[in-house]
């Protein structure tokens, strides 16, 4: 058996594969929560399933002015490094998530629109680290449809 640095070449190649791999498996199994929220002074629309925001969420946008925050849509998100991954929150709006190997994590926010292409709105960078802390990365804008409402894409880590 030949040998490099008088370890077997087999056994140097596994003890490799047992340090690699599992390496790079753990960083694409990160996922975040991606939370579509509504932001509105109007009461939950009868018959839907919306669900009221979680009081620790609720905190973190605290500063803003609506009396009910919906939960339209949560979606687990997968963090992968240079090949996101288009994730629908809604029939209008999508995000993907790139870890940009540098500590930090850019989630692109789409636009959907039937037989087009997704149009981005808003790209964002967030500290990877942070997220898997449990910190919070808000991205938020006007309801184009009701005038003083609004909406909200939370992403915090997947529990």
């Amino acid at each position: 058996m030949s040998s490099i640095f008088g370890w077997p070449v087999f056994l140097r190649l596994m003890v490799l594969a047992g340090i690699l791999i599992p390496a790079r498996l753990a960083a694409g199994d990160f996922k975040l929560e991606a939370r579509l929220v509504w932001g509105t002074n109007q009461p939950r629309p009868a018959g839907s399933s919306f669900a009221a925001l979680d009081e620790i969420s609720r905190d973190k946008i605290r500063p803003f002015k609506w009396t009910n925050y919906w939960v339209v849509n949560t979606v687990a998100a997968p963090v992968d490094k240079g090949n996101p991954k288009l994730v629908n929150l809604s029939p209008k709006c999508a995000i993907d998530i790139n870890d940009l190997g540098n500590g930090n994590v850019e989630i692109r926010l789409f636009e959907l629109k039937e037989g087009a292409k997704p149009k981005l709105v808003k790209p964002v960078q967030h500290s990877l680290s942070a997220l898997k802390k449990g910190e919070y990365c808000i991205l938020a804008g006007d309801d184009k449809k009701v005038w003083d409402d609004a909406w909200f894409v939370i992403l915090t880590n997947s529990r």
